[in-house]
């Protein structure tokens, strides 16, 4: 239980992030570009945009991908966690059966 409670933090700060960034991307701020009729800028800035529009959304999925990574060792962290406690109770059992029947 005290490793859940030390990666908690993290998992609510990256979902923070996360949902922060989808509302972003999804209301699209930043990629409005006004247009100009005195100058052609609009493509160069629309460019601009798209770019860092791009560059997020890339590293937004280097951290899902991360996350996976994280949780997947995570449960195979616990599953040799759990086989350690299941060798433990079965080497205590033992020890308790070989003391009671005074085979010392």
């Amino acid at each position: 239980m005290k490793h859940y409670i030390g990666i908690l933090p993290l998992l609510l700060g990256l979902a923070l992030m996360t949902g922060c960034a989808g509302a972003l991307v999804s209301t699209g701020s930043g990629s409005r570009v006004a247009y100009d009729s005195s100058s052609d800028t609009s493509s160069v800035t629309s460019s601009a945009t798209d770019s860092a529009s791009d560059a997020a959304n890339q590293t937004m999925q280097q951290i899902n991908q991360q996350m996976a990574v994280d949780a997947a060792n995570a449960a195979a962290q616990q599953q040799f966690n759990d086989n350690q406690a299941a060798i433990q109770l079965f080497e205590n059992q033992h020890n308790d059966e070989f003391n009671q029947n005074g085979l010392h």
